[in-house]
Formats: C-alpha cells, sequence, structure tokens
C-alpha cells in the first residue's frame, strides 16, 4: 500500500495517475476541501487528513508501506507559511511514519534545497529533506527542477503574462538557467525509483534534457503563440518592491518574493541525469509546449 500527500496537485495527480496506469494499491490523502474531480474514476483510496495534523496522520498510515510526500507549497499565506508546511508538516509526516512502521519515504523536494536562509522556500525544503535523511526509514529524496505540464505554475503563468500585456517584462539579466523536465517524465521517475533498490537512502536531482535561460523560455512562448511582443529588461532590485506590492493586495500574486529570490540563481544539474539513473531520456520543452499553451 503506498499513501500519496498531495495527490490532488499539479504534480501529485500525475504520480497518482502513473501509479495507478502500473496496478499499484493506492490510498491518496486528501484535505476536506480538496477537489477530489482529478482522482475521479481511479481505483484509489480517499483519506482525509492534514500534514499540518500529526494525529490524523497516524489514522492515514493503516497498512502503508511507502510513503510518497508532495505537499509543499511556494506561496505563504496567513495559514500556511512555508515552516508550518514545508518543514514542520515533514517532520510532523515522519513521526508518524516512524509510529506505523512505513518501510520507505519518497520526498520530492527542490534544486537548490539548502540552509541559506536568504531563499525561505528552498531553506524550509532542505529542512524537510534533513527530517527524511535522520528518519531510519529507507527513503529517497528528489530534487527536482522546475516542472512544466499542461496547467503549470510556471510555463502557463508566462503565457498568461505575454498575452495579457503589450510589453512583456524579463526579471533582471534573464540569463539565470532552468533544467525544466515535463512533469509526466518527473511521475516516471517516481514510479521507477519504487521498482529499483539502487535508489534507496540517495538524493537524486531531476532535471530536462537541455539548459533554457528564463529569456530563452519567455521567448520559446512567444513564438508558440505566434505573437509579436517587445521585452524589457527589469532590475532585479525594482522588482523587488514590486513584488511586495502585489503580495500586499492581491490574493494570489503572479509572483512572491520567495520566487523572486529563486529567479537569481541558477535552478540546474546534470542534462543526462535521468537517463543515468533511470535509463530514458525526458521530452524537452520545445517538444511539449505546443500541446501546453494550445
Amino acid at each position: 500500500m503506498i499513501l500519496v500527500t498531495g495527490s490532488t496537485g499539479f504534480v501529485g495527480r500525475h504520480i497518482v495517475r502513473e501509479l495507478a496506469s502500473r496496478g499499484k494499491e493506492l490510498k491518496c490523502l486528501v484535505r476536506t476541501s480538496s477537489d477530489l474531480s482529478m482522482l475521479k474514476g481511479l481505483n484509489v483510496e480517499i483519506c482525509y487528513g492534514d500534514v499540518t495534523n500529526q494525529g490524523s496522520l497516524e489514522v492515514v498510515l493503516e497498512r502503508v508501506e511507502t510513503v510518497i510526500h508532495l505537499v509543499a507549497i511556494i506561496r505563504e499565506t496567513r495559514q500556511a507559511t512555508f515552516e508550518g508546511v514545508n518543514y514542520l508538516g515533514v517532520r510532523n509526516l515522519v513521526q508518524a511514519a516512524k509510529m506505523s512502521n512505513v518501510k520507505r519515504l519518497i520526498y520530492m523536494s527542490n534544486l537548490g534545497a539548502g540552509p541559506d536562509r536568504r531563499f525561505p522556500l528552498l531553506y524550509t525544503k532542505w529542512q524537510g529533506e534533513e527530517e527524511v535523511r535522520k528518519s531510519g526509514i529507507e527513503y529517497t529524496i528528489f530534487q527536482s527542477s522546475v516542472m512544466f505540464g499542461r496547467g503549470d505554475g510556471f510555463v502557463t503563468v508566462l503565457a498568461g503574462m505575454v498575452k495579457g500585456l503589450p510589453l512583456v517584462p524579463v526579471i533582471g539579466s534573464g540569463r539565470t538557467r532552468f533544467q525544466l523536465i515535463s512533469v509526466d517524465d518527473a511521475a516516471t521517475c517516481v514510479a521507477k525509483a519504487l521498482e529499483n533498490k539502487q535508489t534507496i537512502n540517495r538524493t537524486i536531482p531531476l532535471g530536462g534534457p537541455e539548459y533554457l535561460t528564463f529569456e530563452d523560455i519567455i521567448d520559446m512562448v512567444i513564438q508558440t503563440l505566434k505573437l509579436r511582443r517587445p521585452k524589457l529588461h527589469i532590475p532585479m532590485s525594482m522588482m523587488q518592491p514590486m513584488v511586495w506590492a502585489m503580495e500586499q493586495v492581491l490574493p494570489r500574486p503572479p509572483l512572491t518574493s520567495a520566487q523572486l529570490a529563486m529567479l537569481s540563481r541558477d535552478n540546474i544539474t546534470d542534462v543526462d541525469i535521468v537517463k543515468k539513473v533511470f535509463g530514458f531520456k525526458p521530452v524537452s520543452l520545445q517538444e511539449r509546449i505546443g500541446a501546453i499553451l494550445h
């Protein structure tokens, strides 16, 4: 029995579908407010709970041998903070898993996660990694680059910006490098890790087959949409107060301070990492962007 947390999210629903197609027995942890439409038609057991409440996890973990933990936030609210969800949520899950004799933990983290407090999202993801590593449970930690796919929070958001603005802002130099990976390929990596003992007690980076700068991605979106849009480079020093102001007045700002900070550093790993570890080459953004945006 496998428990998937975050099963209704962008990444979670793809992983659940991939595992269900392979005949895995699945529990899906959801909150009472979750939209379950993306799980419709799948042979899964729906369990209600919340990673911020350890007590709610202990019942859910009955009969569970493996946990795939995907719950995370990329923007904070008054009710949900990076520390509360990305760090303490992992700690709660680890403690409940130890009490329930879970045999394996798979944790989805991010490239760049580390002990640098200037990047609060990545810092709390690193804290979560540390909880998993010291749990005493066999684990696999994935440190993923940005994932793309229909309805994602990166390429699709950029496309909305390109469509809606007469002039496209490029943050900073636009030369920050990304290594976008398809969410379908990431789901395949998770499924393969379950069956590959060589991935146990390893931290594995995930990235696509190419490096693209932020401006490369914007150009690809503009070309795919067949639009003509001038670009304007905006210095990071000007973007910071603008993003802060958006966070104060918008319930879901298109860009947060935490995300802006991450745009100042490369988000890459070995371009052949998926081939080396899992034996297949992931698709490139260029191959899929038309289907995503149209």
